[in-house]
């Protein structure tokens, strides 16, 4: 669910998604009422002046783009000819791409050349996902390092956009947007990403600084795979492969809460087939939001109201062009035809997710081989997000 909002004479609602099935594929209809009515807002009579250019792309950003901290968006629009314009850089999402081309069309510019680049970049072939292979690696706003970010950690997973200069553009373990040396990620396949990530794993609780034989030195907060238990040490799998030691009395080993998981999804399950209703929260009826908030309530955590505030909370599992390293009980988001967070719902695991739709809550499917197969779904799909780890 998203509330009705009314920001400067606008009012967002969440619309139902159609198909867009990856990055850089076919995109999909825009919702042109919505982009119309944004353009209105900042020029009534629909004839943009390119001398505004700049003004008009940074008042799409913050009212279209949930979040530039969580979704990539960096675009240049110039002016072309007479009414032309030409849109250059990159944005994470074919809806985007789409939606600000119209924009730009509804207020009077023509042709726009849209030139932006859908991520991840192809040039990063199948190796599009890594982990900081370093003590510690900022995260900078811009590939030239002034602005930073947020700081990532050794054995953070990262899925990786693109690349210049040296620098890599991520979403960090947490979600965030950023640039980190592309020395300090060690880069994998898919495959080696979401074996990686499963099962136990070792939680550094302090700093290891002084490390004995086969140590090494890690930072408070550290994730890493656990291999065996060895009398006063756990063993465990480095970023590059390696193994090394931690000792217990710095870390903690920890097991996917697999019992707290069965928890939610059950509660979740009690609420099929319940009547959608916009704001509900009970069996007389209930919102996508709604069904995401009780179900973690039941197992004693709590979430925000609204899908848009919920998609912040936990570590990114899954993205759009990656859901290997998906576990039952993370949250799903997906996106609306401009490019919002417009609904949530809940994976259960063997593609299936749960989710409150009109008219009822269902259990629908990515896979579409399967009888419950959710096209409009698949295709707005953005990322999925661990509560729980």
């Amino acid at each position: 669910m998203l509330r009705l909002m009314t920001v400067a004479g606008i009012t967002f609602v969440g619309v139902a998604s159609l198909p867009a099935p990856t990055s850089g594929a076919a995109e999909r209809p825009v919702d042109t009422a919505a982009l119309k009515r944004l353009a209105e807002q900042v020029e009534p009579g629909l004839q943009g002046d390119a001398r505004r250019l700049a003004a008009y792309v940074d008042y799409f950003r913050h009212k279209l783009v949930s979040d530039i901290r969580l979704f990539a968006f960096s675009v240049t629009a110039e002016a072309e000819g007479s009414r032309g314009v030409r849109l250059a850089g990159y944005v994470e999402f074919p809806e985007t791409r789409a939606a600000i081309g119209e924009y730009l069309s509804i207020l009077g510019f023509e042709p726009v050349h849209n030139g932006l680049e859908t991520l991840p970049a192809p040039e990063l072939g199948d190796k599009r996902f890594g982990f900081i292979k370093s003590f510690n690696a900022l995260s900078y706003a811009e590939p030239a390092e002034k602005e930073v970010v947020t700081d990532c950690l050794l054995g953070d997973h990262l899925f990786l956009l693109r690349e210049e200069d040296g620098r890599l553009l991520v979403h960090g373990g947490d979600g965030y947007i950023g640039w980190v040396a592309a020395e300090d990620v060690h880069r994998v396949e898919e495959a080696a990403f979401a074996e990686y990530l499963a099962g136990p794993r070792v939680f550094l609780l302090k700093n290891q600084e002084s490390p004995g034989p086969g140590g090494f030195e890690a930072p408070a907060g550290g994730r890493l795979k656990f291999v065996r238990d060895e009398g006063d040490d756990y063993i465990v799998q480095l970023p590059d492969g390696n193994a090394g030691r931690v000792a217990k009395s710095h870390g903690e080993l920890r097991h996917p809460p697999e019992a707290r998981i069965d928890v939610i999804c059950d509660a979740a399950k009690e609420l099929l087939n319940t009547p959608y209703l916009w704001g509900g929260k009970t069996k007389s009826g209930v919102d996508c939001s709604g069904l995401v908030q009780v179900s973690f309530a039941s197992g004693g955590v709590s979430v925000p109201r609204d899908a848009d505030e919920q998609c912040h909370m936990g570590q990114l599992t899954g993205t759009r062009w990656s859901r290997a390293a998906m576990r039952r009980g993370d949250t799903l988001y997906f996106i609306n035809a401009n490019g919002r967070v417009s609904h949530t719902g809940l994976y259960l695991g063997e593609d299936q997710f749960i989710h409150a739709v009109s008219p009822v809550v269902r259990i629908n499917s990515f896979n579409p081989n399967d009888k419950n197969y959710d096209a409009a779904r698949d295709a707005s799909f953005a990322f999925a997000r661990r509560l729980w780890e």
